[in-house]
């Protein structure tokens, strides 16, 4: 049985790598610029009128769910500004969720 890893496999970041993002291998900073920069990439692309794959669809449910579960623990060593960050980034899935349904119902099939 292979060890998980404590803390985060960015180059230069020695932060611990909560039990939720263990598979990822990341802290929860780095966790979060990866989310961040996909998300706006996928509106970017339905901006561009290119089509959202269900694999993208699917993973900003995922990213939601788990941002939920995040939030609901209580982690005291946990700093309030990665709180904040994680509901930023449940707005932020939401509203690309709103912009991608919106475009496609809006667009001739």
């Amino acid at each position: 049985m292979a060890l998980q890893a404590r803390t985060c496999q960015t180059a230069a970041c020695s932060k611990r790598v909560p039990a939720g993002l263990a598979g990822y291998g990341v802290c929860l900073s780095h966790y979060l610029d990866d989310a961040f920069t996909r998300v706006a990439k996928t509106i970017e692309q339905c901006k561009q009128g290119q089509p959202i794959d269900s694999a993208t669809l699917d993973w900003l449910i995922e990213q939601g769910d788990f941002a939920v579960r995040m939030l609901s623990r209580r982690d005291p060593g946990e700093p309030l500004e990665q709180r904040g960050k994680m509901l930023e980034l449940l707005l932020c899935l939401a509203n690309a969720q709103e912009y991608i349904r919106h475009h496609s119902i809006s667009k001739p099939t």
